[in-house]
């Protein structure tokens, strides 16, 4: 459940990021819907002293508002930390979003079994203050059956109305690869955690402001 809802979340921080601001419907409402699968992967690896966490998230998806046509929206998010155990410092805290993503970058077969990312990310690393690129090279492969979820909210109020509606699938995972910057594998060892989503959102809001 956890995951579902990080995944959610992320994925409507970033549609409302790339989809800009929904126009008044012939009834006076906004609507706002998306759909689409997604790939997410964590690392964690220790080397020595060297403590490194890698979070990954990737999704192509459509969403429209009420304007009409849908629009696709393909992106990949990486954030990478290091920390010092032994000095007790962070060392390096980098991250970055490409999109749109080149075609074919990102695979995600339809029943949500395997998923293929290749692309390269730009990414700013907030304790040196640079920036740099980072390859990514991963696979996702199912280790469990699919879940399904359905949720529906209303929210009603004098002078607002806000209904949503969501429907999801998802498949635990394990994901393996490599995110090198050409000199560091920020990935050497398999996920601690991963999964294959696929989300149809909608939500129409009336009155609010």
């Amino acid at each position: 459940m956890k995951a579902k809802l990080n995944l959610v979340v992320v994925l409507m921080l970033v549609l409302a990021a790339f989809a800009g601001p929904s126009t008044a419907s012939a009834g006076g409402g906004l609507g706002l819907s998306f759909k689409g699968p997604s790939a997410i992967a964590s690392f964690t690896n220790v080397s020595g002293c060297l403590l490194t966490e890698t979070f990954v998230i990737a999704s192509e998806f459509d969403h429209r508002d009420a304007r009409g046509p849908a629009t696709t929206t393909s992106f990949a998010s990486v954030t990478v930390s290091q920390f010092d155990l032994c000095a007790d410092t962070l060392v390096l805290y980098a991250y970055g979003t490409a999109s749109p993503l080149a075609p074919g970058a990102l695979q995600i077969s339809k029943k949500l079994d395997t998923a293929r990312l290749i692309t390269t990310v730009p990414v700013f690393d907030e304790i040196s203050g640079g920036s740099f690129a980072l390859s990514v090279d991963l696979g996702w492969t199912a280790t469990g059956p699919l879940s399904r979820q359905q949720t529906t909210t209303h929210f009603h109020t004098p002078g607002c109305i806000s209904n949503g509606h969501m429907q999801s699938r998802s498949r635990p995972a394990g994901a393996s690869g490599t995110i090198s910057d050409g000199v560091t594998d920020f990935t050497p060892e398999t996920s601690i955690s991963a999964s294959l989503d696929s989300v149809k959102s909608g939500t129409v809001v009336i009155g609010c402001s």
